[in-house]
C-alpha cells in the first residue's frame, strides 16, 4: 500500500477516534472529520461511503486482532490450553478497552460485544465441529462471553489481574460442568 494512504487512514483513524470520544456517532460529520484529519471530503470518500462505513469497518479490525490474539490456542488439546484462551480473551479484552469505550459507548455498546460473541462463538465452534447444535453450550458461550466482556469493561476500577483471575475460573468451572 502507498505510503501516502497509509498515512491519510491513520490520520482519518485518529480524527474518528478523537471526535468519537467526545460525539455520538451520529453526531460527527464528514465535514468536521475531513478538517480534523486534514484532508478533503472527497479523499474521505475515496476511502470510506460514510461516517458509519468507516465505524464499522473499525469495528471489524479491532474484533479481528481479538480473534487473532486467541487463534492460537488448540482448544481441543487439552484444559490448559482452555484456561489460556480464557486468560489471553481477558487480556485482551483489557488491553483494548479504551479502544472499544471510544468506539462503542452510549446505544453502540452492545452493538460491538455482540458481534465479537459471534465472531468467537464461529471459532469455538469450529474448533469443535460437534457442539454448535449444543443448546447448552451455546447459552454457556454467551454467559461467558457477555458476562466476561461487561465484568472487564464496568469493574475498571478492580486490579485487571484479579479480573482475568475470576473470570477465568469461573470459564473453568463452566467447562467442568
Amino acid at each position: 500500500m502507498d505510503l501516502r494512504v497509509k498515512r491519510t487512514q491513520k490520520n482519518i483513524k485518529e480524527a474518528f477516534y478523537h471526535l468519537r470520544k467526545r460525539k455520538n456517532l451520529d453526531k460527527i460529520s464528514v465535514k468536521e472529520l475531513s478538517e480534523r484529519a486534514m484532508i478533503n471530503k472527497a479523499t474521505f470518500y475515496l476511502h470510506y461511503r460514510d461516517v458509519y462505513d468507516l465505524s464499522e469497518k473499525l469495528e471489524s479490525e479491532l474484533i479481528s486482532a481479538i480473534i487473532d490474539e486467541v487463534r492460537g490456542f488448540d482448544l481441543r488439546k487439552s484444559k490448559d490450553e482452555i484456561r489460556g484462551f480464557a486468560e489471553k480473551l481477558s487480556r485482551t479484552i483489557i488491553d483494548h478497552t479504551e479502544e472499544i469505550k471510544t468506539l462503542f459507548s452510549g446505544y453502540e455498546d452492545n452493538h460491538f460485544i455482540n458481534h465479537l460473541e459471534d465472531r468467537l462463538k464461529d471459532y469455538v465452534f469450529r474448533s469443535f465441529p460437534n457442539i454448535p447444535n449444543n443448546n447448552e453450550i451455546n447459552i454457556a458461550l454467551t454467559l461467558y462471553i457477555q458476562g466476561a466482556y461487561h465484568s472487564h469493561i464496568r469493574n475498571i476500577q478492580i486490579n485487571p489481574d484479579l479480573r482475568v483471575a475470576v473470570t477465568t475460573n469461573l470459564f473453568m468451572r463452566m467447562i467442568d460442568t
